[in-house]
Protein backbone atom coordinates (compact mmCIF):
# COMPACT_ATOMS: atom_id res chain seq x y z
CA UNK A 1 0.00 0.00 0.00
CA UNK A 2 3.01 1.98 0.46
CA UNK A 3 4.41 1.62 -2.05
CA UNK A 4 1.79 2.46 -4.53
CA UNK A 5 0.73 5.52 -2.59
CA UNK A 6 4.37 6.67 -3.28
CA UNK A 7 4.38 5.65 -7.29
CA UNK A 8 0.97 7.79 -7.22
CA UNK A 9 2.90 10.66 -5.45
CA UNK A 10 5.71 10.93 -7.51
CA UNK A 11 3.66 10.07 -10.86
CA UNK A 12 2.17 13.07 -10.09
CA UNK A 13 4.58 15.40 -9.43
CA UNK A 14 6.76 14.32 -12.03
CA UNK A 15 3.27 15.24 -14.43
CA UNK A 16 3.52 18.61 -12.43
CA UNK A 17 6.79 19.21 -13.90
CA UNK A 18 6.69 18.08 -17.02
CA UNK A 19 3.31 20.62 -17.93
CA UNK A 20 5.13 23.39 -15.55
CA UNK A 21 8.78 23.14 -17.69
CA UNK A 22 6.06 22.73 -21.47
CA UNK A 23 4.58 26.21 -20.21
CA UNK A 24 7.32 27.87 -19.52
CA UNK A 25 9.44 27.23 -22.84
CA UNK A 26 6.08 27.62 -24.80
CA UNK A 27 6.03 31.12 -22.76
CA UNK A 28 9.52 31.48 -23.78
CA UNK A 29 9.31 31.14 -27.32
CA UNK A 30 5.30 32.71 -27.76
CA UNK A 31 4.97 35.04 -24.75
CA UNK A 32 3.51 38.43 -25.88
CA UNK A 33 5.67 41.47 -25.87
CA UNK A 34 5.85 45.09 -26.99
CA UNK A 35 5.83 46.10 -30.68
CA UNK A 36 6.63 49.58 -32.32
CA UNK A 37 3.75 48.58 -34.63
CA UNK A 38 1.42 47.41 -31.88
CA UNK A 39 -0.96 49.52 -29.68
CA UNK A 40 -1.72 49.02 -25.85
CA UNK A 41 -3.32 51.35 -23.52
CA UNK A 42 -3.56 52.92 -20.23
CA UNK A 43 -0.19 54.82 -20.82
CA UNK A 44 1.45 56.08 -17.47
CA UNK A 45 -0.75 53.90 -15.59
CA UNK A 46 1.12 51.05 -13.49
CA UNK A 47 0.85 47.88 -15.93
CA UNK A 48 1.36 45.60 -12.36
CA UNK A 49 -1.95 46.61 -11.43
CA UNK A 50 -4.00 44.63 -13.64
CA UNK A 51 -0.93 42.73 -15.41
CA UNK A 52 0.23 40.60 -12.98
CA UNK A 53 -0.02 36.63 -11.65
CA UNK A 54 -2.58 37.85 -8.90
CA UNK A 55 -5.19 39.80 -11.36
CA UNK A 56 -8.84 38.46 -11.97
CA UNK A 57 -8.08 41.01 -14.48
CA UNK A 58 -5.17 39.81 -16.59
CA UNK A 59 -6.23 36.03 -16.26
CA UNK A 60 -8.01 36.76 -20.23
CA UNK A 61 -4.67 38.86 -21.02
CA UNK A 62 -1.09 38.54 -20.42
CA UNK A 63 0.11 39.23 -17.11
CA UNK A 64 3.79 41.19 -17.56
CA UNK A 65 7.44 40.61 -16.02
CA UNK A 66 8.54 44.08 -16.78
CA UNK A 67 6.26 46.90 -18.47
CA UNK A 68 5.93 50.37 -18.40
CA UNK A 69 5.86 53.54 -20.42
CA UNK A 70 8.57 55.92 -21.84
CA UNK A 71 8.26 60.03 -22.41
CA UNK A 72 9.96 62.54 -24.62
CA UNK A 73 11.90 65.21 -22.51
CA UNK A 74 8.82 67.75 -23.49
CA UNK A 75 6.46 64.94 -21.16
CA UNK A 76 5.03 63.65 -24.68
CA UNK A 77 4.62 59.92 -25.59
CA UNK A 78 7.76 58.75 -27.06
CA UNK A 79 6.58 55.75 -29.45
CA UNK A 80 10.13 55.82 -31.10
CA UNK A 81 11.97 54.42 -27.72
CA UNK A 82 13.45 50.99 -26.79
CA UNK A 83 14.23 49.57 -23.63
CA UNK A 84 17.19 47.60 -23.05
CA UNK A 85 17.92 45.73 -20.12
CA UNK A 86 21.69 44.55 -19.44
CA UNK A 87 23.25 42.64 -16.99
CA UNK A 88 25.59 45.34 -15.53
CA UNK A 89 25.19 49.34 -15.23
CA UNK A 90 25.80 51.44 -18.28
CA UNK A 91 24.92 48.87 -21.19
CA UNK A 92 27.72 46.27 -19.72
CA UNK A 93 27.48 42.96 -19.57
CA UNK A 94 25.16 41.17 -21.73
CA UNK A 95 22.00 42.47 -22.89
CA UNK A 96 18.89 40.08 -21.23
CA UNK A 97 16.23 41.83 -23.49
CA UNK A 98 14.93 44.88 -25.72
CA UNK A 99 11.44 45.68 -26.05
CA UNK A 100 10.40 48.65 -28.22
CA UNK A 101 7.76 51.50 -26.98
CA UNK A 102 4.67 50.80 -28.98
CA UNK A 103 1.98 53.48 -30.32
CA UNK A 104 1.48 54.48 -26.62
CA UNK A 105 4.79 54.47 -25.58
CA UNK A 106 4.27 51.17 -23.36
CA UNK A 107 6.91 48.14 -23.40
CA UNK A 108 6.36 45.28 -21.95
CA UNK A 109 6.89 41.21 -21.67
CA UNK A 110 5.36 38.01 -20.49
CA UNK A 111 8.37 36.58 -20.94
CA UNK A 112 10.08 35.36 -17.79
CA UNK A 113 13.71 37.15 -17.98
CA UNK A 114 16.57 36.26 -15.47
CA UNK A 115 18.00 39.28 -13.52
CA UNK A 116 20.17 37.69 -10.92
CA UNK A 117 21.62 40.04 -8.69
CA UNK A 118 19.55 42.67 -10.64
CA UNK A 119 19.75 44.53 -14.19
CA UNK A 120 20.11 47.83 -15.16
CA UNK A 121 17.94 49.19 -17.59
CA UNK A 122 18.51 51.71 -20.41
CA UNK A 123 16.33 53.78 -22.43
CA UNK A 124 17.15 54.48 -26.25
CA UNK A 125 15.54 57.02 -28.40
CA UNK A 126 17.44 58.11 -31.78
CA UNK A 127 20.90 59.23 -30.48
CA UNK A 128 19.98 59.98 -26.91
CA UNK A 129 20.25 57.14 -24.06
CA UNK A 130 19.16 57.41 -20.14
CA UNK A 131 20.42 55.29 -18.49
CA UNK A 132 19.35 53.82 -14.66
CA UNK A 133 21.60 53.38 -12.24
CA UNK A 134 20.40 50.96 -9.71
CA UNK A 135 19.55 47.60 -9.84
CA UNK A 136 16.26 46.54 -10.78
CA UNK A 137 14.54 43.29 -10.74
CA UNK A 138 11.80 43.56 -12.70
CA UNK A 139 7.63 44.68 -12.96
CA UNK A 140 6.34 47.46 -13.48
CA UNK A 141 8.10 50.25 -14.06
CA UNK A 142 5.32 52.81 -13.24
CA UNK A 143 5.25 51.60 -10.33
CA UNK A 144 8.09 53.71 -9.57
CA UNK A 145 8.53 55.96 -12.54
CA UNK A 146 5.99 58.69 -12.43
CA UNK A 147 5.33 58.43 -8.91
CA UNK A 148 8.39 58.80 -6.62
CA UNK A 149 10.95 59.06 -9.15
CA UNK A 150 10.38 61.19 -12.96
CA UNK A 151 8.98 59.45 -15.56
CA UNK A 152 11.18 57.58 -18.11
CA UNK A 153 12.45 60.20 -20.00
CA UNK A 154 14.45 59.90 -23.28
CA UNK A 155 14.34 61.95 -26.32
Amino acid sequence: MKKTKLIVCLSAIFSLFIIACSHYDQLQKNGKESKASGKSHNAGQDCMKCHNDNSNEASSEAWWYVAGTVYTASGAINTNARIEIWSEPGAKGYKITSLPADKNGNFYTEKILKFNNGSYPIAISGNDTTYMISAFNGQGCNSCHGVSTDKIYVN
